[in-house]
């Protein structure tokens, strides 16, 4: 069944992907289509998933499921890596970056930096621990309202002050 993903339980499984750019209302509508296609037939073993999806900042793909309804398995979590890693193919945009860092500038501006640009950006106090990041590695749509959006010395970010 497609939800959007406000309407999945808080326990709800979620995956975030990142795009390496910014999506134009184009690549929106596109991986709008193509999910509104993928989430309705998603299956673990021949059961249904409940799963939904939201694009969010027109930079986030985020995809969830309800494991309380049905389990996702690794075919199925493969199947939806598939259709993402399609999609980035087809559109010319990368989801797996796992080295980009996307934050808010002083006037809330969403920024997509390399990690290895974040870290110099820390070490020149262009940014610091009260910086607004994205932490792509909450895994529950709970965690997703309350605390993708966060500071760096809240989220898996705070590692990088050490190293500064």
């Amino acid at each position: 069944m497609n939800q959007p993903l406000a309407h999945l339980a808080d326990h709800a499984r979620i995956w975030i992907f990142q795009s390496d750019r910014f999506l134009t209302a184009h690549e929106c509508e596109e991986i709008n289509k193509a999910m509104h296609e993928f989430i309705p037939n998603w299956a673990s073993h021949g059961n249904d998933l409940y799963g939904g999806f939201a694009l969010e900042k027109a930079l986030f793909l985020i995809v969830g499921v309800d494991e309380t309804k049905s389990p996702a398995s690794g075919c199925s979590i493969d199947s939806l890596t598939r259709v993402v890693k399609d999609l980035g193919a087809k559109l010319n945009i990368n989801f797996f970056n796992r080295l980009a860092i996307a934050y808010e500038d002083g006037q809330g501006k969403i920024e997509i930096v390399s990690m290895a640009d974040f870290k110099r950006m820390l070490t020149e106090n262009k940014v610091d621990s009260n910086t607004i990041v994205f932490n792509n590695l909450v895994n529950t749509r709970a965690d997703f309202d309350s605390k993708w959006r966060t500071s760096v010395q809240s989220s898996w970010h705070s590692n990088l002050l050490q190293l500064v």
